[in-house]
């Protein structure tokens, strides 16, 4: 049977590519000399010199393990104060957006980036953006033009990976071929490209490794995404690499390795809980470590509504804790904010689940 990647969406992948600036951060931790002593332990941002360094810095960190929550929190509410006083200011407004983009508010993202006008030095960034979020929505004609604007205010393999990333959501898996087999020619000829920043570099590597995998070239995906350390990369970097495991069974690479980032990290994210809570199933472990973790979660989601991880919840009720009902239900749920073609593979697997089940019911005694 062919082994299927559900990476996370692509709506966190150009995430990575975003935050362009060069910035330094210091996590320091205390730990008392006292055992009784009872502390909370998170890490801390640096001070930076002016308040809009410091949403830049708070953004560039957010998308690192278990440091979202708190982060994206903290940028949006200082984000919003300044707006206060600059309601048009071009850099908050990109800002804004990307927050916008996280908490899966893709319509009101995109009207913060027409605020971003051509001269501005977010400008390119924010066309990224647009088409990401385009590109999620299933507006694959409009997110195309947005890469193509792309052309003139940014280096031409950044406009040429986005076309092809776009481009591989056609639908024909052929597309995927030919996009994974032109955006690794262009990488390798593309002299601009080999002297880059890492956080681009690391974009591509991520947008060719799941290219990859879709293909079943889960070694040559494991191969792009061994250029960077895992202990430095961002969370959808981190579930792409355990998708890549699981689907090589390898839960046990995916335990022992993610594992301790995970544990290390100041919370948990669902996304990386999920993968660990696949590969204890997959070791069928008497003792569950991340399941229990995963449930819980889970359960607090289910409270909230939390429609931002509709894909989380289905998977954990397609493969956890089978609920045919409620893996279809967020399944749809997922499918009216997220049209990429790993939303339609959940979608199709939670209705497959759903009338395979109605079926058997239908049948005769005896049949």
């Amino acid at each position: 049977m062919k082994k299927q990647v559900y990476a996370l969406p692509k709506k966190a992948l150009i995430w990575a590519f975003l935050t362009l600036v060069s910035t330094s951060l210091s996590a320091e931790s205390y730990v008392p000399s006292s055992k009784d002593t009872i502390v909370a332990k998170w890490t801390v941002v640096a001070k930076s010199e002016t308040p809009k360094e410091r949403v830049a810095l708070l953004l560039n960190k957010a998308n690192q393990p278990g440091l979202a929550s708190r982060y994206y929190g903290q940028a949006s509410a200082l984000t919003n104060k300044l707006l206060q006083t600059s309601p048009n200011d071009p850099q908050l407004l990109f800002y804004q957006a990307k927050i916008a983009q996280h908490y899966h508010r893709f319509d009101e993202a995109l009207s913060k980036l027409e605020g971003v006008p051509p001269s501005h030095e977010n400008y390119a960034s924010a066309l990224l953006l647009k088409a990401n979020i385009l590109l999620v929505q299933g507006k694959l004609a409009a997110a195309k033009r947005s890469c193509l604007q792309l052309l003139g205010v940014s280096d031409l393999w950044i406009s040429s990976a986005c076309a092809l990333e776009v481009n591989a959501q056609q639908g024909d898996s052929s597309h995927v071929v030919d996009s994974y087999a032109q955006l690794l020619s262009l990488v390798e000829r593309s002299s601009l490209y080999q002297h880059t920043n890492e956080q681009q570099q690391r974009w591509v590597a991520q947008i060719l490794a799941e290219l990859a995998a879709k293909q079943g070239l889960y070694n040559q995906a494991l191969s792009h995404l061994s250029a960077f350390e895992l202990t430095d990369v961002p969370v959808s970097y981190l579930a792409l690499w355990a998708d890549v495991q699981l689907a090589l069974d390898s839960p046990e690479r995916v335990l022992n390795v993610l594992g301790p980032i995970v544990e290390q990290a100041d919370s948990f994210d669902d996304a990386l809980l999920l993968r660990l809570a696949l590969s204890e199933h997959q070791t069928a472990e008497q003792t569950a470590r991340w399941t229990p973790r995963l449930t819980q979660r889970i359960n607090i989601r289910l409270q909230r509504k939390d429609t931002a991880h509709a894909a989380d919840i289905a998977r954990y009720f397609l493969d956890i804790k089978p609920d045919r009902k409620k893996a279809l239900f967020w399944a749809k749920v997922n499918w009216q904010h997220a049209k990429l073609d790993g939303d339609q593979r959940l979608l199709e697997r939670a209705m497959d689940v759903q009338y395979a089940a109605e079926e058997t019911i239908k049948q005769p005694a005896g049949m």
